[in-house]
């Protein structure tokens, strides 16, 4: 089932690899995190060259299933859509469908006549592009395929949530003191709305809000009824739920209204999940109930007023754009410059609808098609499509979509028949869901912090649903 490995004891390499993953696993994400959200040049670079050392490990794995008779190599049949993704890629670069022209001290990129059905951008772009594609990938993969005892990855993810709620008191903080750039001003933001280590706010909060659901995974697997504590008050799980409320609360202190949205959405399901499974109770008498019933929503309803209070400001603040936005839109009679965003990049998604203009190629291409100016006539330029969706199609067509989207039914079609019932694997995955459903408005995987941080959601996931099957069946 479901590519399972047989219940025994790991090997000295087996093991190795084991801590070898989950360490690299780790660490690609706790940096990208602190990282500037690794959108600054130089932590990609670093993102890079530390993820790609991941290759290593999926190789040594490899050997030592293929050298194993009872080892599966199922969960690798999974990589087969990112190899027909890295070849459309790669042989788009072998014919630019742009050159650049200095003009006045500045490279100025034309378009020329490419008659290939692959063609790309800007070759070098699309090179690094697909670099941190596979760099970020990779290390979550191999938690897939490397990781034989549940409690080593359930260690991992209390790590990776642990950091993100660190990462929640240090923006905070930053906030609260009204620092002027990233790192309390040691480094200035090129986004005047920043939290954390991160530039842009809508991506601290989709991280954040990935770092919830594995906090929620956490907590209820750690509940009451596992019979391990006396009560869910006397065990890790309430601890874990006023981290979740302190990592939740953070995001609208970084004035995200989208990703404020979403986090109290996940919210609303852990404590309907919550409350739900106090009725269940078997066991305690009705007094312990409500003392845990009302316990919880006491906390939650402190940690909503604190964080309305302490993000006052901002809130007003973004009030105020809302208020604005809706009133140009009445005198417009439109719906936006983000519908027009959208509407001129699904007309560079359709003159190449088939592989697209080339992986990293929007920036480039997107000035062909943008129809938008500034108050002052200028021309406003565009970094990204604000919808992963429509950018992926702009930028790699259907068919590369198609092999990213892959990547993840795939596994979740060999999850299908185990059908998986852990908090552990749900939360995560319900996560992921979430990011996957905002991609369509926003640009959440323009940050390689939260792509790294939904592949490593994605597989844990993946990987605890496996380990719990076998458990089930011995």
């Amino acid at each position: 089932m479901i590519g399972a490995a047989p219940v025994r004891p790991p090997g000295a390499a087996s093991a190795a690899l084991e801590t070898a993953a989950l360490v690299h696993a780790g660490l690609v994400l706790v940096f990208a995190s602190w990282a500037f959200g690794g959108n600054a040049a130089w932590s990609r670079e670093v993102l890079c060259w530390l993820g790609s050392l991941g290759f290593l490990l999926t190789a040594a794995e490899f050997l030592r299933r293929v050298r194993s008779p009872e080892a599966s190599l199922a969960s690798y049949h999974w990589l087969w859509p990112l190899l027909v993704f890295d070849l459309l890629v790669a042989s788009s670069t072998l014919h630019p469908s742009f050159h650049s022209v200095h003009v006045e001290g500045a490279d100025v990129f034309l378009p020329t006549a490419a008659s290939a059905a692959l063609t790309s951008a800007r070759p070098s772009v699309t090179w690094r592009a697909l670099w941190l594609f596979n760099a970020l990938f990779i290390p979550a993969f191999n938690l897939a395929v490397s990781v034989r005892r549940r409690s080593r990855l359930r260690a991992l993810l209390f790590v990776v949530a642990a950091n993100a709620v660190m990462l929640a008191v240090f923006g905070a903080l930053q906030k609260l003191s009204h620092a002027s750039g990233l790192f309390f001003g040691a480094v200035p933001s090129p986004n005047a709305r920043f939290f954390a280590s991160f530039i842009y706010a809508n991506h601290w909060g989709a991280f954040a809000t990935l770092m919830v659901c594995c906090w929620l995974g956490l907590l209820f697997h750690d509940s009451a009824e596992t019979g391990r504590y006396r009560d869910f008050l006397h065990s890790p799980a309430f601890a874990g739920f006023i981290a979740a409320l302190i990592l939740a609360g953070a995001v609208p202190l970084a004035a995200s209204r989208s990703a404020t949205l979403l986090v109290a959405l996940v919210l609303l399901v852990g404590l309907g999940h919550a409350f739900r499974r106090l009725r269940r109770r078997r066991s305690g008498t009705s007094h312990s109930s409500w003392l845990i019933s009302f316990s919880l929503l006491t906390a939650a309803a402190v940690g909503l007023l604190g964080s309305l209070y302490l993000a006052k400001s901002e809130i007003l603040t973004r009030s105020a754009d809302t208020r604005e936005q809706v009133a140009e839109m009445r005198r417009t009679s439109s719906v936006g410059a983000r519908a027009q965003l959208y509407a001129d990049t699904w007309r560079m998604a359709r003159d190449r609808v088939v592989f697209g203009w080339g992986l990293g190629s929007y920036p480039t291409v997107f000035v062909l098609y943008n129809r938008q100016s500034s108050k002052d006539g200028l021309p406003v330029y565009f970094e990204d499509a604000h919808s992963d969706w429509l950018q992926s199609v702009a930028e790699v067509g259907v068919v590369g979509s198609a092999c990213r989207g892959l990547l993840i039914l795939l596994p979740l079609a060999a999850l299908w028949k185990g059908r998986p019932r852990s908090p552990l694997v749900l939360y995560p995955l319900g996560g992921c869901a979430v990011l996957l459903a905002y991609a369509w408005v926003e640009f959440p995987f323009g940050n390689a912090a939260v792509t790294a941080a939904f592949w490593f959601s994605f597989f844990s996931a993946v990987r605890l649903a496996q380990l719990e099957a076998r458990d089930r069946e011995t």
